[in-house]
């Protein structure tokens, strides 16, 4: 039998999403979440790809070992990648009811949602894995009833903190469990593993609670439709729409797959409160006036082709923004998307809405805890080992210092990456060797396309790609002849006249459409082109290539 317990970050660890860690003594072993990141305006966001997911190799190796998947809570980025560990490596998922009901509509579409065992836990409930015991903790954050998980082992004690932050006016009402942290700290902790995301942030993380009366001012100044947007998880953020909407005598619309679904499955389960008349869909909108409509939606990251994105240059059916519209980005600028927000934005304002964002206003408050949070966390649990985790590397240092500060001797810190397998006993914490982590790349299909080239052969060879190449007047942004089409490991586009013909056609048409204001912002034109000329050939050949657009200014 091991005398050390192994840890091992398959992802989260130096970058923001895609948490996943494994936890092994012996030969019992549980996964810590299992998120998934997006690739934003970086790597990949041409290519068709919708989400990034661990690599799983190390599971796959050890899975006669692997007890469960335990979810902190039910964030993308902790528990939206489930579906790609359990379609390979079936186990069973242990989460609060609200994690596994957003879980479960994902697993769907996955068509795993009759085979998956999906077991609810909840706070203080004690859990059985072998040698590994774990106690579920109830922790503040901005989704309801995260836990932050109390593991014991045969060598000491862990606390894996999850997301928080120590809010004392919940909108649930429902406090972090610092006596039970407490009780474990006059125990005795042997590693303390928590979130980094704010460690750079000085203060307390303001309540959640305060987003009532900034809203509520934005509210009643509204002259006309207030579109508010925020991630579709953020269950918190959603009630306080709710609430101002039901008070200010306003209907809510829903918009965007994911709002829409989480909407419905945490009214289901209890999580939100509002009346049966409260919400209509797109289709009602111009049943009601102007200043009575709260639309609720997703694209905050300024996603080229999410519903908030459409809006933004009036691609959206259902309505259209108009002067003095009020539109509320109430989410966080994940690094990397300034840019598609900042687009987003001014598109916003050539339409004549008002705009407030979370770099000027305060329309947005973090779940994750500030350093007065964090230093909290250190000295409830009192640790003799301590690691940072969630945040990229800057964040990890600076959580690191903060804990030498609190104490923690240098020598009993480790900053980890993701890959490193962590060797924990009584007396010692080291980097005892690596595993093989990376990224997988997932396309709309739900079908992976390896990471070393997006040009994975095999993907290749079944569905290819198309390089669509557009000459462009660079003053008019008109089009200058006909598109060309070059394809790779596809039916040969290029070489079979018929289709050739009909795709080019196609593509003019698309851009034909397409307004001036859209051609400019080439993410957007890029997006509508390659989801349109998609579908096309998809219809066409039932293949489903990946198109690169290239744009040639003349």
């Amino acid at each position: 039998m091991s005398e050390f317990l192994e840890i091992t970050p398959l992802g989260g660890v130096g970058e923001f999403g895609m948490n996943c860690t494994a936890l092994r003594y012996g030969s019992d072993m549980i996964l810590i979440d299992a998120g998934v990141t997006f690739p934003g305006s970086g790597p990949g966001s041409d290519l068709g790809v919708e989400v990034i997911v661990p690599d799983i190799t190390f599971l796959k190796e050890n899975q006669e070992h692997l007890k469960a998947i335990l979810l902190t809570h039910g964030h993308e980025d902790h528990a939206g990648g489930v579906a790609y560990v359990i379609g390979e490596i079936p186990v069973p998922v242990y989460g609060s009811r609200l994690t596994l009901g957003l879980v479960a509509a994902r697993l769907k579409e996955h068509r795993l949602d009759q085979s998956a065992q999906l077991i609810p836990i909840e706070a203080r409930q004690r859990l059985e894995f072998g040698s590994l015991s774990v106690e579920p903790l109830h922790m503040t954050h901005s989704f309801p009833d995260a836990f932050c998980f109390a593991i014991s082992s045969p060598v000491g004690q862990i606390i894996w903190t999850g997301d928080f932050k120590f809010d004392q006016t919940p909108i649930d009402r429902k406090l972090s469990d610092v006596a039970r942290l407490s009780e474990y700290g006059e125990k005795g902790v042997l590693a303390l593993f928590s979130d980094s995301t704010n460690s750079e942030i000085s203060g307390v993380a303001p309540s959640e609670f305060t987003m009532y009366e900034t809203l509520r001012n934005l509210f009643r100044t509204a002259e006309k439709k207030i579109i508010v947007a925020c991630f579709a998880s953020s269950i918190h953020r959603i009630q306080v729409v709710l609430d101002l909407a039901l008070e200010f005598g306003r209907k809510v619309v829903p918009v965007g797959r994911s709002m829409v679904a989480n909407v419905k499955t945490a009214s289901q389960l209890g999580y939100l409160h509002l009346p049966e008349d409260l919400l209509i869909s797109p289709k009602e909108i111009k049943q009601f006036p102007s200043d009575q409509i709260v639309v609720l939606a997703t694209g905050s990251q300024g996603e080229p082709m999410a519903a908030l994105s459409r809006m933004s240059v009036n691609e959206f059916k259902a309505m259209e923004v108009e002067e003095n519209d009020l539109v509320i980005l109430s989410a966080r600028i994940i690094p990397g998307n300034e840019k598609l927000v900042s687009n987003l934005i001014n598109h916003f304002y050539r339409r004549g809405a008002r705009i407030y964002d979370s770099r000027h206003s305060l329309v947005h408050t973090s779940g994750h805890g500030l350093r007065d949070d964090l230093k909290l966390m250190i000295n409830v649990t009192q640790p003799k080992f301590f690691v940072p985790i969630h945040g990229e590397f800057r964040q990890l240092k600076n959580h690191a210092a903060l804990a030498r500060d609190q104490g923690i001797p240098p020598s009993n810190i480790l900053i980890a990456e993701n890959g490193d397998s962590l060797r924990l006993t009584p007396d010692s914490l080291e980097v005892a060797g690596r595993v093989q982590v990376g990224k997988r790349f997932i396309d709309e299909g739900i079908q992976e396309v390896d990471e070393v080239v997006l040009r994975d052969r095999r993907y290749l060879s079944e569905d290819g790609f198309v390089v669509l190449v557009l000459r462009m007047d660079r003053l008019t942004g008109d089009l200058l002849g006909k598109p060309e089409l070059v394809s790779r490991g596809f039916v040969l586009v290029d070489t079979s006249s018929e289709l050739l013909e009909a795709a080019q056609e196609e593509v003019s048409n698309l851009v034909a459409q397409t307004t001036a204001e859209e051609r400019q912002d080439e993410e957007l034109f890029k997006e509508i082109l390659r989801k349109g000329l998609k579908r096309f050939l998809r219809k066409k050949t039932g293949k489903r290539p990946l198109i690169l657009p290239v744009m040639i200014e003349d």
